[in-house]
């Protein structure tokens, strides 16, 4: 087992997802316009979103105990956002409804290849609150989050590693402004996501092993890297992995790579190696994306098993 996830299995959760949930309304479009473009649209449905909510429901589905830490509105689609956690199993002990307030929106274009692009509207202040923080923290082995706030993340990490809950992050362009934002990140994290692109834009470098590898004398005790259809690079103080992503028909790309970190997370809680949880990450999001909807393709772990059998690759789980 890697040392950052010995925390005791009596805890209530093994994952609290800090972040608000927002509602995704997807449009099928042919190719997604560029600027000053007109393009016509086709409505497919509104669906239950959000990033770390997304890794929750993952990670709910493969029966890992999951909370929801962070605010929706007091409308339909806060109803409807808390209503699909409580179908995913996740836990909104710690989800709070803020009177007057709007729930979290984003507009995802779709195009006829799966690929997409989103456009996200928050909730206005803080996710986190003093009052209710260090209760979810001590029920919980790891928090989850997307530290665009660093102040924020400054404190819940603080809070975190002093209550002994594992933090683990997911890294993106727009949070990292240069630097000294990547280095302040990388020291207040034990478990770190990036998507490919992600790491070339912050790193200025493409995302090798040796790169990656460099990035733990940072402080973070595990680093993964996302490549999309080309699986993951995972890197540990002892230990590296390279691991390709299954052959599925891919209908919608949105929120794989939340099903791979949920599905990752999953794995080390349980005690995985490095290698058997990046595995498992790669077949879970590999099935996620037959399906339109961030979570609509979220496998559980009997469909996890059968496509690692059918690769030649199964191993208990």
């Amino acid at each position: 087992m890697i040392d950052i996830f010995k925390t005791s299995n009596a805890r209530r959760f093994g994952l609290l997802a800090f972040g608000d949930p927002n509602l995704d309304t997807v449009i099928a479009v042919d190719a997604v316009p560029r600027a000053d473009q007109k393009c016509l649209g086709r409505r497919l449905d509104s669906f239950a979103g959000g990033t770390v909510a997304n890794v929750a429901c993952a990670a709910s589905r493969l029966r890992i105990p999951a909370a929801s830490y962070g605010r929706t509105g007091d409308d339909t689609a806060g109803e409807f956002l808390r209503m699909e956690f409580q179908r995913a199993g996740v836990s909104t002990a710690y989800l709070r409804s803020i009177p007057g307030k709007v729930s979290a929106n984003a507009l995802i274009l779709l195009d006829k290849c799966g690929e997409k692009a989103v456009v996200y509207e928050p909730m206005p202040d803080s996710v986190l609150d003093p009052e209710t923080i260090s209760q979810a923290l001590v029920d919980s082995r790891m928090v989850h989050a997307m530290p665009y706030d660093l102040e924020e993340f400054f404190e819940l990490s603080k809070l975190a590693h002093g209550t002994g809950t594992a933090v683990s992050i997911d890294i993106e362009t727009a949070m990292v402004s240069g630097p000294a934002r990547l280095d302040a990140l990388l020291a207040l994290s034990d478990l770190v996501f990036m998507n490919e692109r992600s790491f070339s834009d912050i790193l200025k470098k493409p995302p090798t092993a040796a790169n990656v590898r460099s990035l733990l004398e940072r402080g973070p005790r595990v680093i993964v890297i996302t490549r999309g259809g080309a699986g993951a690079i995972a890197v540990s103080r002892h230990q590296t992995v390279e691991q390709s992503a299954f052959r599925t028909q891919v209908v919608d790309a949105t929120g794989a790579g939340d099903c791979f970190n949920g599905a990752f997370i999953a794995a080390l809680l349980e005690g995985r190696s490095l290698m058997q949880a990046t595995r498992f990450a790669c077949a879970a999001a590999s099935i996620s994306v037959t399906a339109v909807g961030a979570r609509s393709g979220l496998p559980d772990r009997e469909a996890v098993s059968a496509l690692l059998a059918a690769a030649g690759q199964s191993f208990d789980y």
